[in-house]
């Protein structure tokens, strides 16, 4: 299923008509439009609530987006989420560049970007949570599983803002009304972990294990179960995450795909593997620049993910790898192949044409070009903006889980736990030599944390992995040369990112800056 990107709104306009009416005290007239879309006659069929469901799914998609409509965007959750791993690098002196040596300020506007879309999501989730308690329609199963539905989705965006600000931004329980008072305090990381823990555990309960074709792509039950075991995880609670991670794993519905280029093949979305992705459409809209639910045009459902506009040659190829990730990896390693251009190899850019490659270095400077979700794996066809991609973004697969799994069993069964790194190692590298049984916990730690950069490389997760180990400042310190070095403890505090310094002073003192940045 592509997820619709329906955009509800409570409409409330006074024309100059209200106002005379109003003013001569005439107020037995009905002067609400018979077809206007307003709180009061939405809510009530289980196709509105439908709607209003993918609704929030949108916000996802526009994490995604480019737009100079209402918010600017230029991929800005791709240079908190990829621009910070320790194997990317930019262009010198450009923004991109600034955010992979953590160079960055509180009112940057991918920070405010990202806050926005973030808290939107959950908005939208609770305006369903809430109005399932008002009089409607559906029947107990249906109000069932829109609640876990919702709660679901509400979960999944204050699990993002739980990794970009440690559980320190606002929990958002309800939708805020009251007009002297709309701005939202400080959270605590404790109540944020139990809030997102609670709903991932309603969503378990009542959302349906499988969708039918037409709905596919909707949470599940067991992308519930499985994000409560990332959620303990990234918690660092091994202990409650395992159970979870069994659980999916021995009866869950996922596989590994046979190989690792079919896992990111535009002609395999909502593959096997996949666990909860975010949904594009296709290129049949003859608007191709409605890329998010910002502009104009209501009911359009996001298109495509600009990856063309920083990784296009054409565009700058402003993400690229660095020569530090490629000799972490093996050279005969498919995933490679799949995650970086060689010479020779045949390029796809966002028009639908293609060329050979003779020689990256006249692209970028570290000699490497990003290509996951690319190459073969691209939709081959021309798109109307003409860098738009179409392929999924996968934000949860199985192998993540798989090694995941692996990693609560290191200290308790050092035998499953690598049999676990070698299933995913030998599905993506056939030709590996596996992780050898009988590891210190030292060395098959340092084996796990090496397979989950390479299988996992420029998905967004190797940032946050850094920081949940404990180990992101050496990480980045390592890399420093002398010459324009990063700049981790002035602008990260060991993981966090500032909150929007516009949000702050939205606030009017409510919302404070996280200590220390």
């Amino acid at each position: 299923m592509k997820i619709i990107n329906s955009k509800i709104m409570k409409k409330r306009s006074f024309s100059l008509l209200a106002m005379l009416l109003v003013f001569f005290g005439c107020n037995d007239l009905d002067l609400q439009p018979l077809d206007a879309i307003v709180e009061d006659n939405f809510f009530k069929t289980e196709n509105d609530f439908k709607g209003a469901t993918l609704a929030s799914y949108s916000s996802i998609q526009s994490l995604y987006a480019t737009t100079e409509e209402n918010l600017s965007a230029a991929n800005e959750w791709w240079k908190l989420t990829i621009q910070t791993e320790d194997g990317m690098s930019s262009q010198v002196g450009s923004d991109l560049y600034n955010y992979n040596k953590f160079r960055f300020l509180p009112n940057d506007n991918a920070l405010s970007f990202t806050y926005i879309i973030i808290y939107q999501g959950v908005y939208r989730a609770n305006k369903v949570l809430e109005k399932l308690e008002e009089e409607n329609e559906l029947s107990d199963e249906e109000r069932a599983q829109y609640e876990g539905e919702a709660k679901f989705l509400r979960a999944w965006f204050h699990f993002q803002s739980y990794k970009l600000w440690g559980g320190n931004a606002p929990l958002m329980q309800a939708t805020l009304t009251d007009f002297d008072n709309l701005a939202a305090p400080n959270a605590t990381p404790e109540a944020t972990i139990a809030l997102i823990l609670s709903d991932f555990q309603t969503a378990s309960e009542n959302l349906p294990e499988f969708w039918d074709d037409s709905n596919l792509g909707r949470a599940t039950a067991w992308a519930a179960k499985s994000y409560l075991g990332k959620v303990h995880l990234y918690n660092n609670d091994e202990l409650s995450a395992l159970p979870f991670f069994k659980e999916v794993y021995e009866l869950g519905p996922y596989e590994l795909m046979p190989d690792y280029a079919s896992v990111f093949d535009y002609n395999q979305e909502n593959n096997q593997e996949s666990i909860f992705e975010v949904q594009f459409t296709g290129n049949s809209d003859d608007n191709g620049w409605v890329l998010d639910d910002f502009h104009s045009e209501n009911f359009k459902a996001t298109q495509g993910y600009n990856r063309g506009s920083d990784q296009d040659t054409d565009g700058g190829s402003q993400y690229r790898p660095t020569a530090e990730y490629a000799m972490a990896s093996d050279l005969e390693d498919t995933r490679y192949a799949v995650n970086i251009y060689k010479d020779g190899d045949v390029y796809y850019d966002g028009y639908g044409d293609s060329f050979v490659l003779e020689d990256i270095s006249e692209f970028s400077d570290t000699g490497y070009l990003l290509k996951k979700y690319r190459g073969e794996n691209i939709a081959k066809m021309g798109a109307s903006n003409e860098v738009v991609d179409y392929n999924n973004e996968r934000l949860f697969r199985f192998a993540d889980l798989v090694l995941m799994y692996a990693e609560t069993l290191i200290s308790s069964n050092p035998n499953l736990a690598t049999d676990l790194i070698n299933e995913v190692r030998l599905r993506s590298y056939p030709g590996a030599t596996p992780v050898a049984y009988g590891l210190s916990t030292a060395d098959l730690t340092s084996a796990l944390r090496l397979e989950r950069r390479l299988e996992l490389a420029f998905e967004g997760h190797r940032y946050f992995d850094l920081v949940r180990w404990g180990i992101a400042n050496e990480t980045f310190d390592a890399l420093d040369t002398g010459v324009n070095d990063n700049q981790w403890d002035s602008r990260t505090a060991n993981g966090l990112f500032p909150i929007p310094q516009n949000e702050i002073d939205r606030s009017q003192g409510v919302l404070v800056q996280i200590s220390g940045l």
